[in-house]
């Protein structure tokens, strides 16, 4: 039997439309606030807004509707994406907006805008009228016309804004202004990485996890490995080991490098995130759970009036042995669990009948691997470790033309893996690796046998209804 639904029981999405990257995510007023890319009307149409939930636990949201709408002649084409910057005691966003003109333009070096746009609010909900900070004529003649994504915070006093950029002889960049009144801002610092790491750098990002700083984004361009960066666009952080946005650009370059980029997750649908602070102080991580132009599509949620979704969230740790981040659920998603499901022991090989929503743990021995088939025996999913190396690879449709991915492990102890009805987010080792991708079960069962993992706990969950 084909599922009901592909639509999330827990995950974050539009209940029709289109969803991408999100936006303005903080803690506000005693809730926490996520924005996101909103096309309500796709596929007849793909402009942009920016949807809006709060939630006060992070677990179970209210749906605020459409908090921003393209509707001045700086951001005609789209309400693309920013930043919340909460510290002086109001909600304050700052955006993209996007406007194309029409004719014959490559809309990289003519025929577009993007306008960094600033408006801000005492409860989180009601939104001042909006202020242009910049356009193109702000920024250097070294970059084309894609410089977006502002990322804004407070150091010493001083206001600082990352944008992500294109530079004119298709380099990706990333350019630093600073400001007194977060209204007037000069430019603080261009620079144009040696290393190869495509033609645009987008979504920006600067935070600090455990003491360790790092500069966050989403490289376009960069060449494909065996082993990582198998996307169409890379999401991942370099770790900044002696420097900071500070240090000149020839000591940057030590730390911004293709070997020094780490991947946030390596599975199929993974982009664009964004780092948040807890009021605890705990950093938090979410994306968006799909990638621009990518080969495969999401043809069966389509059907039912809906493209992509939010990933859950993650906190993130630094590991000081592997010199890398950590991203793992936030605590609060136990409190789904509605029923554990029996793990059956079959030819020393686990098996376990789960519903299409599910919370699975399990303990491994070394070489192991995990099947996801359908309750008449057909394999849809196989995630295997052997040789160093994990891996992910669909079967069939399920996939909706995804193949395989992979990441090289030194071993694996334990995985903990979330399914919502279409989306899938495997956790390696506590979150040292991470593997999320739309998977699209035709039953409304999905049997697990796990070979070479033991203390195997599963569960169902529930669903949140915002």
């Amino acid at each position: 039997m084909k599922n009901k639904t592909y639509k999330h029981m827990y995950h974050i999405f539009g209940k029709n439309g289109w969803v991408n990257d999100p936006n303005g995510s903080c803690y506000y007023d005693g809730k926490y606030h996520i924005f996101y890319q909103y096309a309500p009307d796709y596929p007849e149409s793909a402009l942009k807004y920016w949807g809006h939930v709060s939630s006060e636990d992070m677990i179970h949201w209210e749906d605020n509707g459409i908090a921003l709408r393209p509707d001045i002649p700086q951001d005609k084409d789209g309400v693309y994406s920013g930043t919340a910057f909460c510290d002086d005691g109001k909600m304050e966003l700052f955006y993209t907006g996007n406007v194309k003109h029409p004719g014959n333009h490559d809309y990289i070096l003519t025929g577009r805008e993007q306008n960094v746009i600033y408006l801000s609010s005492d409860d989180g909900y009601n939104f001042s009228e909006k202020e242009l900070l910049m356009t193109n004529e702000d920024f250097p003649k070294s970059m084309g016309l894609h410089v977006r994504d502002p990322k804004v915070w407070k150091e010493n006093d001083k206001y600082y804004m990352f944008l992500g950029a294109r530079s004119v002889d298709d380099k990706a960049s990333m350019l630093f202004f600073e400001s007194d009144d977060k209204k007037n801002w000069q430019l603080y610092k261009e620079y144009t990485p040696s290393a190869q790491l495509g033609y645009m750098f987008e979504c920006p990002d600067y935070f600090e996890v455990d003491g360790v700083k790092a500069i966050g984004g989403c490289p376009q361009g960069m060449d494909s490995q065996e082993y990582k960066f198998m996307n169409m666009y890379q999401s991942g952080y370099f770790i900044l080991n002696e420097t900071t946005i500070h240090s000149s650009n020839e000591e940057l370059e030590k730390d911004i490098t293709v070997e020094n980029f780490k991947e946030w997750d390596m599975g199929f649908d993974f982009y664009a995130p964004q780092v948040f602070t807890t009021p605890e102080g705990k950093k938090i991580i979410i994306g968006w759970a799909g990638v621009p132009d990518a080969p495969y599509d999401n043809a069966k949620s389509l059907e039912e009036g809906f493209e992509h979704s939010l990933t859950l969230f993650r906190e993130i740790s630094y590991d000081s042995d592997k010199k890398i981040f950590k991203t793992y659920p936030i605590k609060g998603y136990e409190e789904l669990r509605k029923e554990e499901k029996e793990v059956l022991l079959t030819d020393d090989k686990k098996k376990v009948t789960l519903d299409s929503s599910f919370d699975l743990e399990a303990k491994a021995t070394g070489k192991a691997q995990i099947v996801f088939s359908d309750t008449e025996g057909n394999k849809d999913l196989v995630f295997a470790f052997k040789d160093g190396v994990c891996e992910l690879k669909f079967l069939n449709e399920t996939g909706c033309k995804r193949d395989v991915r992979r990441a090289k492990v030194e071993k694996v102890e334990n995985v903990r893996i979330f399914m919502d009805q279409s989306i899938i987010e495997i956790y390696v080792n506590g979150g040292e690796v991470v593997f999320t991708s739309r998977y699209y079960p035709n039953d409304d069962n999905i049997v697990a046998t796990l070979d070479g993992f033991y203390e195997v706990n599963a569960y169902s969950l529930e669903e949140i209804d915002y």
